[in-house]
């Protein structure tokens, strides 16, 4: 759009300051007569600049009010929900404050809850939305949370600047001409780490005040250029920069106007910079980085007045490289709370581009909070209250920022951000960690003194761990690097349990002090942050440096997105993650891929994807490695993507693909032996496979208790020094440990997937020639990984059928499969559910349960075809082992721990019988082994109410028992403030809080379910199989009170966690 522009700017500051113009909409209309033909929008149409001067501003402007009352009929909350271009979105939100109406602008990276909250808390239900399928489907979600609201859609840019720039003839007239400076003009949002956003309130008065920051700053913007083209327009920083043109008289270049609109990336938004020869640019430090390692963006960025950044810390290398190379670089230090905190702007900072002086606006107090550091509060002036007051300081209302700023080392009133007073990490997208509860949890490992968590400005997180003295090791001792880190391992999941994604530590990331360098400690006993990150920056930008190495974005995307060119971009991609080739149908998660590199890799196809198809790149699943774990199905979900098809969508199987597999893994049978023998009758001789997990371990005990059991064979994975594993587990389990020494016991480290179970012939041939029976236990437990990741599970189940119709004997051994009650997740069957074979959708859902499913159908065809005797068995949920200690990880455990915060627990309708107690389910599923039936439930014969398990569990912990959701309310009070180490400590604390979802799914009980649980199950032939289970008594009193004895003994009842 072109138009005439002048380079002529009159400042309204003596217009503002005398107060004819009082607020922000009054200003624009102030600048339509006095600035007509100054520019406020340029744009590069991909032939020549455009501009649109503030004459046509205030035009578009008063179209977009217009179209708002015809919406919207009486003063309102507005909310702009948008993903639209940067003209028409400023033009529409400054249009709803011309209609005389509040503006609320909401980001479209909000889940619909988030969104339906801040609705609720401001009374808004008017939204202004894109045509997008995201946005669409974003509102329509939050309609179905809140009702009585209204999607308008935002008016496209062709609307708001026609072609012939006509007006109606009764111009403003129709529209408000002053508005009260003390009324709502402006509602923000925090980003909502924590918690759902919180809605910031801003009056006409204090948004105006925003808008002129820069009239007490040192620079003249006026009559320069803007690059906003990488700014995002919902969030306060946008606000700053459109209302800082009204006032100080810079023009916003942006992209052309279009619909959808540009996607930023690094190379477009630079592009748009140069073709609109903008002066300034306000960015994110993700941007920054990657400009600064190329030298032909650092040579043009030293012609520009100034780079601004927000959002994020700046790596400090970075900063201190591009300045040092003469480029100018300003901190856009604000929040929503306050607007501009950094003075806007002071004169070519130089090395010190870190540092700010305080908008002389605010009236400012720095608290010292010791370390040379000191927290950002600011009193709020009575004749313009600030949008958030939290605290008093002297009696007056004041706002608390929570960030700790550093003073200049000479210049005096000179400021730089350190952290958030709970020392949240902020990583370089602007995503936030608290460090505190996660270092919390690490120091609880036995093997760890202390740690320290590190990633400031950086794009992900990573921890410095000290080992207690008798575990300190040489860390460049590789071997016992990877050692430490596995025995340590089981306590970072922990951390990462309640941790945000973006937040989880990678086992990478882990880097172990040196003996030579040990923290130092302050006086209460934890690692003075500051000395120990600066004592391992090397180790530290070593490990970044590894995995910048691995970040991929270097490597081209396909120049033809087909098939063969997409195999290939991935081939070359996961090459240099895994450093290896791996053939095209090869699991990555077999081959050694782990979280990280499944992150490295899905970064690597985002950055490829992203520059054929910003949109496109959007639509990539967080999972998509995980879902799609080979080259040949990664590429066929890329490519459903890109193309935007379903086809080879990566986003989980039908009940028609868990058949298909199971027939392939069911297909091609060995021939059994020519010369078959009778068995001659003797004992039985067992291989079981996983005896150094938890109920393998019970099994095999019992087994070698069975005077009718000649032999066992524990098999299992090689490398993992089994035996002394098995040792370990059988001391901690309360097991007979002189069990293990008997001659009838044997055991076998193998690979269940490969060939001969990687084993010498001669054993395998003794094995082949003697069992009787398999019983298969070991299988991959992780509901995160798809079907496709399970195939070595299912490789290994066939290795183990081909090994039975292998036996010499005419009767081949019996195979006896452990199954889970998780196939049961859709099951549509009335209960109680007989045994019998399931539907494919009754496991659909998780790639865990699927994979059961499809062998206990792969077991069954097999034993129609050969003959072969099998049996299934679904396992319920494990009580608790010999000793009584269930698992604390579990939902149950977890529900018992919130009487300690809530001070009551739930009284529930109904019974509960998949709860069975390990050690004697370890019995009866030894003694099914010889069962005729083909599927088993092992689940609790005795259903026993809710209440008989609940009510001594209460008595032990004093505390009543009341209803569900008397007892759900507790629980959610128990979250405590939205602040984000309040939230997040109770979260560490009260493991329920983590299954908030679930359990607020349980409120209802459907006939014929268990509380919060899966449907009942039948017994009758698993009974007829077992005498243990048979004769098992019902839970009780006593159970329930070894729980709770057990849970203490090991400190996760203990009071003092609280």
């Amino acid at each position: 759009m072109a138009s005439t522009t002048s380079t002529e700017f009159s400042s309204p500051r003596p217009t503002v300051e005398s107060g004819k113009v009082k607020c922000v909409p009054e200003l624009f209309e102030w600048h339509a007569r006095e600035n007509a033909k100054h520019p406020f929008f340029r744009y590069h149409d991909g032939e020549k600049l455009n501009d649109i001067n503030c004459e046509q501003l205030a035009a578009g402007i008063r179209r977009a009010a217009r179209y708002i009352n015809t919406k919207v009929t009486s003063p309102s909350i507005v909310a702009v929900f948008a993903n639209a271009d940067t003209v028409s979105y400023i033009t529409t939100s400054l249009g709803v404050l011309r209609a005389g109406h509040s503006l609320f602008l909401v980001s479209g990276r909000n889940v619909p809850a988030a969104v339906a909250d801040m609705l609720r808390k401001t009374g808004c239900r008017d939204l202004i939305v894109s045509p997008d399928s995201t946005i669409q489907a974003l509102s329509e979600a939050v309609r179905e949370e809140v009702e009585g609201v209204s999607l308008h859609t935002i008016p496209p840019f062709a609307d708001l600047y026609p072609s012939d720039g006509a007006e109606s003839a009764e111009a403003a007239g129709d529209l408000p001409d002053k508005y009260n400076e003390e009324e709502l003009a402006l509602i923000l949002h925090s980003s909502g780490s924590t918690n759902h956003p919180k809605p910031i309130r801003w009056t006409h008065k204090r948004l105006m005040s925003m808008a002129v920051a820069p009239w007490y700053g040192d620079v003249d913007l006026a009559k320069s250029v803007l690059s906003v083209h990488g700014t995002p327009m919902f969030h306060g920083v946008g606000v700053m920069m459109y209302s800082f043109a009204a006032s100080a008289g810079w023009t916003l270049a942006t992209f052309q106007p279009q619909t959808p609109p540009v996607i930023p990336t690094t190379e477009n938004v630079f592009d748009g910079m140069i073709k609109t020869s903008a002066h300034f640019v306000t960015t994110a430090p993700a941007f920054i980085e990657p400009w600064s390692r190329d030298p032909s963006k650092v040579v043009y960025m030293k012609t520009m007045r100034g780079i601004l950044y927000g959002g994020a810390p700046l790596d400090q290398r970075v900063g201190d490289v591009l300045t040092s190379q003469g480029v100018t670089i300003y901190s856009a230090y604000g929040s929503s709370e306050l607007g501009p905190i950094a003075k806007a702007y002071p004169v070519r900072p130089g090395k010190d581009w870190e540092y700010f002086e305080i908008n002389p606006q605010h009236d400012a107090v720095l608290v010292d909070k010791g370390d040379n550091r000191s927290e950002l509060v600011v009193l709020s002036p009575p004749e313009a209250p600030l949008p958030v007051a939290n605290t008093k300081l002297d009696g007056k209302e004041a706002y608390a920022s929570n960030d700790l700023l550093e003073p200049h080392p000479t210049r005096a009133g000179w400021w730089r951000y350190y952290g958030r007073l709970d020392d949240q990490i902020i990583l370089s997208n602007g995503e936030k960690t608290n460090p505190g509860p996660i270092e919390n949890i690490i120091r609880e490992d036995p093997h760890v003194r202390s740690c320290v968590v590190f990633g400031q400005g950086r794009f992900q997180n990573g921890t410095l761990i000290e080992p207690k003295a008798e575990y300190r090791f040489d860390p460049q001792d590789t071997a016992a690097l990877e050692d430490f880190r596995n025995k340590i391992w089981v306590t970072i999941e922990r951390a990462n349990d309640f941790a945000p994604q973006h937040s989880r530590i990678f086992k990478e990331m882990i880097i172990v002090t040196s003996p030579s360098k040990p923290f130092t400690y302050g006086i209460k006993g934890l690692p003075r942050r500051d000395p120990a990150l600066k004592a391992y920056k090397d180790e530290i930008d070593a490990v970044y440096a590894a995995v910048a190495e691995s970040a991929q974005s270097d490597i081209p995307g396909p120049a033809i997105w087909d098939t063969a060119n997409v195999q290939t971009f991935l081939r070359v991609v996961i090459e240099r993650v895994l450093r290896k080739p791996i053939a095209d149908e090869a699991d990555l998660f077999r081959n050694g891929c782990d979280s990280l590199q499944a992150t490295w890799i899905r970064n690597a196809i985002l950055h490829a994807v992203r520059d054929k198809s910003p949109a496109a790149a959007r639509r990539i699943q967080a999972n998509v490695v995980f879902q799609a774990p080979t080259i040949n199905a990664l590429a066929a979900a890329v490519l459903a993507v890109v193309h935007n098809s379903s086809s080879g969508s990566s986003g989980g199987n039908t009940p028609q693909d868990l058949v298909r597999i199971a027939e392939e893994y069911a297909s091609n049978l060995p021939a059994r032996p020519a010369a078959l023998r009778k068995r001659e009758i003797g004992k039985d001789i067992v291989l079981i496979t996983g005896t150094t997990g938890g109920f393998g371990c019970d099994v095999l005990e019992h087994l070698l208790r069975d005077d009718s059991v000649a032999k066992v064979y524990a098999f299992n994975r090689r490398g993992t020094q089994a035996l002394e594993r098995q040792h370990a587990r059988f001391r901690e389990r309360g097991l007979d440990e002189t069990l293990l020494s008997s001659s009838k016991f044997a055991m076998i480290e193998g690979t269940l997937d490969a060939p001969d179970f990687g084993l010498e012939a001669a054993l395998l041939d003794e094995i082949r020639a003697s069992i009787t029976h398999i019983l298969h236990n070991a299988w991959t437990v992780n509901f995160v990984l798809s079907l496709r990741s399970f195939e070595t599970d299912l490789r290994g189940t066939r290795n183990l059928i081909d090994l039975a119709l292998s036996s010499p004997y005419s009767e081949p051994p019996r195979i006896v499969f452990i199954s889970s009650i998780g196939v049961f997740t859709r099951c549509s069957l009335p209960p109680p559910v007989p045994e019998v074979l399931l539907d494919p959708s009754s496991a659909i859902g998780a790639g865990y349960p699927e994979s059961k499913w499809v062998v206990e159908q792969v077991l069954h065809r097999v034993s129609e075809r050969s003959g072969l005797p099998a049996v299934v068995v679904r396992l319920g949920q494990i009580t608790g082992n010999k000793i009584g200690y269930w698992n604390e990880r579990e939902w149950f455990p977890a529900l018992v721990k919130s009487a300690l915060f809530t001070h009551c627990l739930p009284d529930v309708d109904g019974t509960v019988s998949s709860f069975i107690p390990g050690y004697p389910a370890a019995r009866a599923f030894a003694e099914m082994r010889n069962s005729s039936e083909p599927i088993l439930h092992l689940v609790h014969p005795r259903a026993v109410p809710w209440r008989s398990i609940i009510t001594p569990i209460a008595a032990e912990l004093g505390v009543p028992l009341v209803t569900y959701d008397e007892w759900l309310a507790a629980l959610v009070r128990t979250a405590g403030a939205e602040g984000s180490f309040q939230a997040v400590e109770a979260m560490r604390k009260n493991p329920a809080l983590r299954l908030l979802d679930f359990f607020r799914a349980g409120r209802h009980v459907k006939e014929g379910f268990e509380p919060l649980g899966l449907p009942h199950l039948s017994t009758e032939k698993a009974r007829s199989a077992s005498e243990t289970l048979a004769a098992m008594s019902a839970i009780g009193e006593a159970e329930a009170k070894a729980w709770v004895a057990a849970w203490r003994s090991v400190g996760f009842l203990d009071v003092a966690s609280k």
